[in-house]
């Protein structure tokens, strides 16, 4: 086997499509994005995964080389096990000597550990804060109780969540950039309420001082960033860029906010091309999908669970005997202790109904193992009524823990298409024919032809 010299980084882009892209190039001329269009270094991607399209489901797609009808993952925490016989790609690179450096790759825990892992931090959803080397593990801890406590709404910062970011601060995790711009985003917070919306964007630039300080330490010869902070604000915001023509402050406020998610990756992207240039890395910039608009029509109140206890209960259950783990609002993962606790929540649950005999809570994925996958239901009666039938019994939704949430309404969603951008000489030999359409499946191959692995 002849090995290349050459380092690739993977820097995961969710969801960001080639329109985006090139309004963007428009926006900011002189940006890092600006530079790779102007230079044609760009494909479109298409994803052959079936049925409704999302990221911890078509990322695997990329990682695996085999669509959603082969590695069946369609949610989030889903037990993995009849997928190993497509690992991802870090795994295969790692037993054929590759050293890999992973930082958030969705469907990625636990961590993949091997005499060739140089560091390896699992997605903002596991279920646990493993993570390598063990330093990591403070910053885990810290990632995934803000993703937890802010899934729906922005929360409220804890005392638990000042000792971790000053845990990280005595690691010397955080650029001095990089907390000023956090300060600076708190006390606007403060004033306006409004900023609040931005506060998912924190996260970004938080990793990414985390990401990079690793990378530049141990250079491993492959290594991937996901970041989701863009397509958060395009779920939201995509109309207020692409079609509101209103001037007031509040639609200004939400069309900015996607321009600033942009500038965030574009500010990453630069700093990764200086590392390509000095490190010996080729940069590979990916979408497994894209979004466009859609007209989810008028909007209702979302229902949110934050704690099992309540719902539980209700349900004459043991609460011992199950345990919420991360999951992306309106979906629900229920981890329980043995296959006779999940049958009966299975069974309960589905008695949960509204008062037009809607189901509230049904269960989107049936699986083998012990996890429960449950997706909560819009449901406009029962915002309005605030109750719902247990066994033809009425229930206030305080009762099961419920609350009612108000956010923007959606105006992005998923589609089919993403984009890819490239810098390096040997990316620049793999997509030499720049009219093809990159299928998302066939990315785990190129890789593999990247580090001239058959």
């Amino acid at each position: 086997m002849v090995r290349t010299n050459k380092k690739l980084i993977l820097y995961e882009l969710n969801e960001v499509p080639i329109k985006l892209i090139k309004l963007y190039s428009e926006i900011r001329p002189k940006s890092n994005i600006s530079y790779l269009l102007k230079k044609g270094n760009i494909l479109k991607t298409t994803t052959n995964d079936k049925g409704e399209l999302h990221p911890w489901s078509t990322w695997p797609t990329v990682h695996r080389g085999v669509t959603n009808e082969k590695h069946k993952i369609y949610f989030i925490n889903q037990d993995l096990t009849k997928a190993k016989k497509w690992p991802p790609i870090w795994e295969i690179l790692a037993n054929k000597k590759v050293s890999i450096g992973i930082f958030g790759s969705l469907q990625s825990y636990p961590p993949y550990i091997n005499r060739n892992t140089k560091f390896y931090l699992p997605d903002t959803f596991s279920p646990a804060a493993d993570a390598y080397p063990k330093d990591l593990i403070a910053f885990q801890k810290f990632n995934l109780n803000l993703v937890n406590k802010n899934k729906a709404l922005p929360g409220k910062f804890s005392l638990l969540d000042f000792r971790n970011f000053i845990k990280l601060l005595i690691l010397r995790y955080i650029k001095f950039n990089s907390i000023l711009r956090i300060i600076i985003h708190l006390i606007q917070e403060a004033i306006y309420a409004r900023y609040r919306k931005r506060r998912s964007l924190m996260q970004s630039i938080l990793s990414f001082d985390v990401y990079e300080k690793y990378l530049l330490i141990n250079q491993p010869e492959f290594s991937t960033y996901f970041t989701n902070h863009v397509a958060g604000m395009m779920h939201r915001y995509w109309d207020y860029l692409f079609k509101n023509k209103s001037n007031s402050k509040e639609n200004l406020f939400n069309k900015n906010s996607l321009i600033e998610a942009m500038d965030i990756s574009d500010l990453q992207i630069g700093k990764l091309l200086k590392i390509s240039e000095s490190h010996n890395y080729d940069l590979l910039i990916l979408s497994s999908m894209g979004q466009d608009s859609i007209d989810w029509g008028d909007y209702i109140p979302e229902l949110f669970i934050g704690d099992i206890k309540k719902l539980i209960k209700v349900l004459d259950l043991n609460v011992d005997n199950y345990k919420l783990l991360p999951a992306m609002q309106p979906d629900l993962c229920i981890e329980c202790k043995d296959v006779k606790s999940k049958i009966e929540l299975e069974k309960n649950i589905m008695n949960i109904k509204s008062i037009n005999g809607e189901s509230i809570l049904p269960v989107r994925y049936k699986n083998q193992g012990l996890k429960l996958n449950i997706s909560i239901q819009k449901s406009l009666s029962t915002v309005q009524n605030k109750f719902i039938l247990f066994k033809n019994k009425r229930l206030s939704l305080k009762t099961l823990g419920i609350e009612v949430i108000k956010r923007d309404k959606g105006t992005g969603y998923h589609i089919k298409e993403g984009t890819l951008l490239f810098k390096g000489s040997k990316l620049e030999k793999i997509f030499k024919n720049k009219e093809q359409i990159i299928e998302t499946n066939k990315i785990h191959n190129i890789i593999l032809n990247f580090f001239n692995i058959k």
